[in-house]
C-alpha cells in the first residue's frame, strides 16, 4: 500500500503489533519495523536489503502513513508483486486500510 490509515492506534502501538506478527510468523530476522521521528521504516533483509519508508500524520483517532521512499534490493525486484501483496495482507490483518 502506498498509503494507509490505522484508526484507533498510535504509530508505537502499530509497530509493536507488526513486531509481534513477524515474530509469530518467524520473520523477525528478516523484517524489522522502526519509528524514526514521524517516519515508519520497514526494513527487509534477506539476500539484500529493501526499505519502505512512510511519513506519518495524525488522522482522526489514529494515523495515516504515506509511502515516501522505496529502496528495493536487486535480488528482491523479481518478487516485488508477491512481496507487496503479502505486506498489504499483513497491514490489513493489523487494522490498516488503504487511504
Amino acid at each position: 500500500m502506498d498509503a494507509f490509515v490505522v484508526p484507533g492506534s498510535t504509530p508505537e502501538e502499530f509497530v509493536a503489533r507488526i513486531e509481534r506478527e513477524v515474530r509469530a510468523e518467524d520473520f523477525d530476522s528478516i523484517v524489522s519495523p522502526r519509528l524514526i521521528g514521524n517516519r515508519l521504516e520497514v526494513r527487509f533483509s534477506y539476500l539484500g536489503t529493501s526499505v519502505l519508508a512512510y511519513d506519518l500524520a495524525d488522522h482522526g483517532d489514529g494515523f495515516r502513513a504515506s509511502l515516501v521512499q522505496r529502496r528495493m534490493s536487486p535480488f528482491h525486484a523479481p518478487f516485488r508483486a508477491g512481496f507487496d501483496r503479502r505486506f498489504d495482507d499483513v497491514l490489513r490483518r493489523l487494522g490498516a486500510h488503504p487511504a
